[in-house]
């Protein structure tokens, strides 16, 4: 688990996209409908020093017509003296906009690039402690979470 950020071992990751087969309406409905795409993958990125670890997921979710791409991230941070992390400091999820959903496509495809996987674990990290500790911003957060797939 002790991942270091780099390509081959920023992440370890569960691509999990569930069978999906064309539904049937109901007796009498007009238009056919289909089940929504779903991909969820997940990652978890422990800092260098081992004091932080992340949680970040992605999700993918898709009605036929729209896509929607979440981030849940969550932060653990080691307290002094333990020897293991505790409850997260902070776990929030995102709605990527949508000019970030290719990004989160390639991010879901290949994994969190060297530079991601810092992003995440350093600014993103620090802005959701910030808004864990009362001095920084929901907005603030969410951008730099989001920054992470650039």
């Amino acid at each position: 688990m002790g991942n270091t950020g780099t390509p081959a071992s920023a992440a370890s990751s569960s691509p999990s996209t569930p069978a999906a087969a064309p539904s049937t309406p109901p007796a009498g409905a007009g238009a056919s409908t289909t089940l929504p795409v779903v991909l969820k993958v997940d990652f978890t990125l422990i800092t260098p020093d081992g004091q932080r670890k992340i949680g970040f997921s992605l999700e993918k979710d898709s009605d036929g017509t729209k896509t929607t791409w979440t981030i849940s991230f969550t932060l653990y941070e080691m307290q002094a003296g333990a020897t293991t992390f505790g409850d997260p400091t902070i776990s929030l999820n995102v709605v990527v906009s949508p000019t970030l959903s290719s990004n989160a496509q390639t991010v879901a495809q290949n994994g969190l690039t060297a530079p991601q996987a810092a992003h995440a674990t350093g600014p993103a990290a620090d802005a959701a402690k910030a808004l864990a500790d009362g001095t920084g911003s929901h907005l603030a957060a969410s951008s730099s979470i989001q920054n992470s797939l650039k």
